[in-house]
């Protein structure tokens, strides 16, 4: 896997161009944690914490997932490449 470095705006390219499934670093309130996206819309992405994927005991799709706006969004990792703006 490697590790691209990229600036905000960048990383808001990267993001507006997905699909469902990345996998993307969020930190809120100091708390760091991995989630898949979901829906990307204009104010924010939707994702799924994987912890609460890998809880899950329902049936695909009966997961809701949370908001997170785009500067909240610190990693995202698109067929084995990382984007990253934690080296801002």
């Amino acid at each position: 896997m490697s590790v691209v470095n990229v600036t905000m705006a960048e990383l808001h390219e990267k993001l507006a161009k997905c699909i469902a499934g990345e996998r993307v670093l969020i930190e809120q309130e100091g708390n760091r944690f991995s989630g898949r996206i979901q829906h990307v819309g204009v104010m924010g992405v939707k994702i799924i914490p994987e912890t609460v994927i890998k809880n899950s005991t329902g049936d695909p799709g009966d997961v809701d997932g949370v908001t997170v706006p785009y500067d909240d969004i610190w990693e995202l990792e698109v067929k084995g490449v990382v984007y990253s703006r934690l080296g801002e």
